[in-house]
Formats: structure tokens, sequence, C-alpha cells
């Protein structure tokens, strides 16, 4: 008995060890946005400083159905996150938005169910196009800019496609799906999201597959992978391939922002795309950094957007 004892103890040991080096998940939450689900719909919004930091505008976040009053907001910028990540990625270039006097909106596609999580581009378009065009169908002056970063790319251009008449430009955050990806690339982003790899394993994956060599991947990046919403939205880009009918999205201005050492997205990518909408694409090359991007070279990325709000959003302020 001693011995079964003993070695009962010895499983429950190396179970525990086991569990704990795959721990934090993948999918534990990033970090957070103020809990705007608490505020009436008459706050004064240029009241709100998160952080102790002046925050001023309307904010709002998308999913799982239900979305914030944001009593249709003049000069709106729309913002569509990565495969299997948060809206809080875009956390920092959407407060450098705002103060340039916009309304941001952050569509949160995490908050889906499994079983609620459109299975091609399509009907993402048709989900979310009510919420991202709301408003905007009985004003003749305004349209909507929307930015994506890698997958919320792809939504972007299939949104402006069906609504160009609504949408003033889109914005490309590390775009792909035109060439390739590394093969190693590929099979790190697939291991991110696998709870059964150990956290050090899913971390040198991280490194590789989302960053440039030498760039610190900062605590909110070591987390925030839902496996769950990457699988569903994994199965939306295998069901629309073949269909390029958005990839030019509807004729509407675009801006490209590639990084330089891509491994997902290589910046053949984008001069690709280029080559097939001559018209519309502008390109910003970005020097150090990965396919994660936002959180490398923040202000390089911001000036492009704000560049490119600057010449396309029709009622950007001056």
């Amino acid at each position: 008995m001693k011995k079964l004892g003993g070695a009962a103890l010895l499983i429950l040991l190396a179970a525990g060890v086991w569990v704990n080096s795959r721990l934090p998940a993948p999918h534990v939450k990033a970090r957070s946005f103020p809990d705007y689900s608490v505020i009436p719909q008459d706050f004064d919004w240029a009241e709100l400083s998160p952080n102790n930091k002046e925050y001023k505008g309307s904010f709002t976040t998308y999913g799982g159905g239900s979305s914030h009053n944001m009593h249709f907001p003049r000069n709106l910028v729309t913002f569509l996150p990565s495969l299997g990540r948060e809206a809080t990625d875009f956390m920092e270039l959407s407060r450098k938005v705002e103060m340039q006097g916009f309304s941001i909106d952050i569509v949160d596609f995490v908050s889906l169910k499994r079983d609620e999580a459109p299975n091609n581009f399509e009907d993402y378009a048709k989900i979310f196009s009510p919420h991202i065009l709301a408003g905007y169908e009985f004003r003749d002056d305004e349209k909507v800019a929307i930015v994506g970063h890698a997958f919320g790319n792809r939504v972007a251009r299939k949104i402006a496609s069906r609504k160009p008449e609504r949408v003033s430009a889109v914005v490309l955050l590390a775009a792909g799906g035109q060439v390739p990806m590394e093969p190693k690339a590929e099979q790190s982003l697939k291991n991110i999201f696998n709870p059964l790899r150990s956290y050090k394993s899913r971390m040198k994956d991280v490194e590789y597959a989302f960053f440039a060599d030498g760039n610190e991947v900062p605590v909110y990046w070591k987390r925030g992978w839902h496996t769950k919403t990457a699988m569903a939205q994994a199965e939306a880009v295998a069901n629309s391939a073949g269909d390029d009918s958005w990839h030019c999205a509807g004729g509407v201005p675009m801006l490209i922002v590639q990084s330089m050492q891509d491994r997902i997205a290589p910046i053949e990518n984008a001069y690709a795309l280029k080559e097939k909408c001559p018209q519309e694409v502008e390109i910003v090359e970005v020097q150090n950094a990965g396919h994660a991007l936002l959180p490398e070279q923040p202000e390089a990325v911001a000036k492009a957007v704000l560049d490119f709000l600057a010449k396309h959003h029709p009622s950007a302020p001056k």
C-alpha cells in the first residue's frame, strides 16, 4: 500500500508539473479596457480618464451579439483585430487616433461563441456591417474608415467591398494571403494556440512568428491567444479561398502598413496586392517589426494611419 501511495503521489506531482508548465493557458485575457458597460448613455466622455490619462471621445466594443450605443458618432474609425487576438491590441493606436478628434469603435471577435462565429468572410461582413455602418445609412455626408490587423484586414476589405459608398478608407496592418507564409512561421502560428504545449515553447513561437529579432514581447502579447476564435477564423479563411472579389475593397482607398521582418505576412504580400489593385493601394514599409507590428513600432504605425486618414476620411479633423 505504501508503494502504491508513493506511486500515486509521484503521478500527482508529475501531473502538477506538467499542468504548471503550460500555464498561463493561451486564452488567458491579455488586458482590459475600462468597463464601459457600467457607463450610462448620457455619460460625459470628456471626464473619463483611465490610467490617470485624459481619454476623450466615444468608445465601443462589439461581440457576442451586443454593442454599446454610440449615438451615431461622427468621424468614425473602426478597428478589427488579428486572428484569435483581443480588441485590446488596438488600445494604444486607438487612443492616438481618438486624440485627433475621431470617434473610435473596436470590434471584439473573441466574445463570439464558437457556434456563432461566421465560417466565411461573406458571413462576417453580413454580421458586422450593420454594426460598423450603423447610422451612416441615414447620413449622406458620413462614411467610416476601417483599420484591420492581419485577419481583421480581410474582414475590413470584405465589408468595404459590400458597401464601398459608405467606407472612405481601409487600412491594412500586416496584410497576408497573397503569397505563402514561411513554413516554420506557419507551424509556430499553429503552436501558439495549442494549450497542450508548454508555456515556454509557446513563447518561443510567439517570438519567432510575431516579433522581429531582438524585439521584446510585451506581457499582454504573451496572453490573449484565443484558440476557439482562431480555429473558427481559420475555417473562414479556408472556406473563402478562391473568392477574390473583395481583395480590392470595392475600390476604396487602401493603405498597407507592412513590416519588413514579418515572417507570417512577408512584405511581398503588400506589393502583390498593389499589383492587383494599383489604383487603390499605398504602401508604408516599417522596419524592425514582425507580424505583431502594433507593439513593436507604435509611433510609425500611428503616423502612417493618421496621415492616411487625413487624406481620405472625408470628415477628418484638420
